[in-house]
């Protein structure tokens, strides 16, 4: 068993050497270390503010992977405070200081709280308006609400500048790994299909059936990191030095959405061939190993969407070209046999072949990012 500080220096070294989330979290400890420094120094050293602790606190909460979602908090969470702030400070001199009081003020910081423009920040509003009221009750005046508002904005745009300033990530790559994962769960299994159908009795179509229904966990893992990928880029000033890359993930969008229809057909296909297998395991020989085919094609076909460059694309063509051709030939044969299972096969397998076509149509390439 690897010990603790083993597996600390294994890490370590990982996020030294390769781009991926163990640097994104060295990354963000770090930035978020300095960002909550730099708050305290200014706030209490510069400044000389009273209540200086708020300044590194709001400035911790701002510094999040990416910038987009460290402009959300920053948004939410100082307007968030301020309606705390200024309960407490409309509660003090309406009803004094007394339970009545806090309470009126607790309770319209719970309401504002539930504000769904807040998000998660929306807890903060009443948590500010107990400090806020408890600060009031000690006998100051109401220049104390100012210095704890003046030192939210202040965290909040150390937190912002940090994160703006250091080195904030663009995930193309993690789009990519999303979708290629996902593509290439569902050619492994088109593969592994193809081969059972030629090999005959030897066929787990159960096997096939279930890592077909568990391609939605796929789908909906590439979905997220698509949409990670696209948060990543939005506000991402480096972006203004990387002018080759895209500016919108459309491609990537549509891709994976285009693999979710795919997958939609190949689950249909293995519920057919369980069926079918299960009732004569022998099959009609000539048209399951032409399916075989099929599915090769079809396979060849989802790993070469979305590639980057000329010659997956026409790759892509001609894969898919090949298995709309091959599809025709067995719907001849098929016309003379048990022709609801098997022309549900070839509807599947033709719809898919057209998925990838019109996913390609679409728009849905993978850029040649680095």
């Amino acid at each position: 068993m690897v010990n603790p500080v083993t597996r600390s220096r294994q890490r370590l070294q990982r996020a030294r050497d390769y781009a991926g989330h163990e640097r994104d979290i060295a990354l963000l400890l770090v930035k978020s270390a300095l960002a909550g420094v730099l708050g305290w120094a200014l706030a209490h050293y510069v400044i000389g503010s009273p209540q200086p602790t708020y300044a590194p606190f709001v400035a911790l909460l701002v510094v999040q992977f990416t910038v987009y979602r460290s402009l959300l908090h920053a948004g939410q969470y100082v307007a968030a405070l301020v309606a705390g702030v200024l309960a407490a400070g409309a509660a003090n001199p309406l009803l004094g200081e007394n339970l009545a009081g806090f309470a009126a003020m607790l309770v319209v910081g719970l309401l504002v709280g539930r504000w769904r423009h807040l998000g998660v920040m929306g807890g903060q509003a009443p948590v500010a308006g107990v400090f806020a009221y408890q600060a009031l009750m000690g006998g100051t005046d109401g220049r104390m609400l100012w210095h704890i508002v003046s030192m939210v904005l202040l965290g909040a745009a150390v937190g912002l500048a940090v994160n703006l300033l250091l080195l904030p990530p663009m995930r193309y790559a993690t789009a990519d790994r999303g979708i290629e994962q996902l593509s290439t769960a569902v050619s492994r299994l088109l593969d592994d299909m193809a081969a059972g159908l030629r090999d005959g009795e030897n066929a787990d179509s159960g096997d096939w059936l279930h890592r077909a229904r568990s391609l939605d966990s796929s789908v909906s893992k590439a979905r997220t990191a698509v949409e990670h990928g696209a948060e990543s880029v939005s506000y991402n000033p480096r972006r203004l030095f990387c002018r080759n890359l895209p500016a919108t993930f459309f491609g990537y969008r549509t891709m994976v959405e285009s693999l979710a229809r795919v997958v939609e057909q190949v689950r249909s296909m293995a519920v057919v061939l369980d069926a079918r297998l299960a009732e004569d395991p022998a099959g009609d020989r000539v048209f399951l190993e032409g399916y075989a085919d099929v599915l090769s094609s079809a396979a060849d076909g989802v790993r070469y969407t979305g590639g980057a460059g000329r010659e997956s694309h026409e790759e892509l063509h001609r894969v898919v070209d090949r298995c709309t051709e091959r599809c025709h030939d067995l719907e001849l044969h098929a016309g003379n046999g048990a022709w609801p299972s098997l022309g549900a096969l070839l509807t599947d397998a033709c719809r898919l072949a057209e998925e990838l076509r019109r996913a390609h149509r679409s728009g849905a390439v993978r850029p040649d990012t680095p």
